[in-house]
């Protein structure tokens, strides 16, 4: 069967605060949608705007509300070995399935030893971890001889390739063929084919609000229907553009206010400083999305 899991958003009060209890309303209602895990504290999550204090929080109301229902990832990216290190010490108490990690970005960064960065953190782990494949934003790239070494290690279960290239997507997959890892794909545009050619599922920002779209895709691969999953997946596009806006410039705030309009969250804050002022035009496109798509997502 293949996977669902929401990279799931860090929903924020009016006055900045974070609001455990619209990330709890938020959980339960992906749970109903049939969601098979959750990514806390990802890019969604504006992790690199919260603190420890606030990481620890929502990790922990993930972990009480969610329970065993799905995996639980929890996302311990930050700037440097050490600061990963601790909030993997800080967390580890906690009830999830896996440990997330980015590799940090510039003089921070794994320079040109990921694996070796990335196996000493496996080393410390004290449950399985994925690799989220993001080099757009720290600007590593792995090689497939890397992958193949950096998947040797026991304790890294697999792959979130959020790098958009085709390449790399055929290069894991045939990798696949002789590791025995998870692979998943990280952007929403090619959850269908992505599927269909052996990822074992995705992991997409925007399954907080299509997570049941998201589902129907991943049921219709299953059954071995491509044409329906192809279908289904222009719908979400078409989905994603509406409430993203023009060249995704609203991927974090369009989202939230989506989740508002539709009753799971109080705000549509967001400290990433380009997601604020969402202008009455996005506002009233994303309304009417939600209202002429209500069976897609509810």
């Amino acid at each position: 069967m293949k996977q669902i899991i929401t990279a799931a958003i860090t929903p924020f009060t009016a006055d900045d605060k974070v609001d455990l209890e619209s990330a709890g309303r938020l959980y339960e209602f992906n749970l109903k949608q049939g969601v098979d895990g959750f990514f806390i504290l990802g890019s969604m999550g504006e992790w690199a705007l919260l603190t420890d204090e606030e990481k620890d929080a929502l990790a922990e109301c993930a972990c009480n509300t969610i329970g065993k229902k799905a995996k639980i990832l929890i996302g311990i990216a930050d700037t440097g070995m050490p600061n990963i290190m601790r909030n993997m010490e800080r967390m580890h108490h906690l009830s999830h399935s896996h440990w997330t990690v980015i590799l940090p970005a510039g003089w921070t960064g794994p320079g040109n030893k990921p694996v070796e960065y990335l196996h000493k953190i496996a080393d410390a782990a004290d449950r399985p971890m994925y690799f989220y494949y993001i080099p757009g934003f720290n600007g590593v790239t792995v090689t497939t001889e890397q992958f193949r070494d950096i998947l040797s290690h026991p304790n890294i279960a697999g792959v979130k390739n959020s790098s958009g290239s085709i390449r790399a997507r055929k290069e894991l997959l045939m990798l696949k063929e002789i590791v025995d890892f998870e692979l998943f794909e990280g952007e929403e545009w090619g959850i269908d084919e992505a599927l269909a050619f052996g990822c074992d599922g995705a992991v997409a920002g925007f399954g907080a609000t299509g997570c049941k779209l998201m589902k129907r895709i991943a049921g219709s691969v299953d059954s071995g229907d491509l044409v329906a999953a192809s279908k289904l997946q222009f719908k979400l596009v078409e989905l994603f553009h509406n409430i993203y806006g023009s060249e995704a410039a609203w991927w974090c705030a369009g989202q939230k206010y989506a989740l508002m309009y539709m009753g799971i969250l109080t705000s549509y804050a967001s400290r990433v400083v380009s997601q604020q002022g969402l202008p009455e035009s996005q506002k009233s496109a994303i309304r009417a999305c939600v209202d002429t798509n209500r069976d897609l997502l509810f």
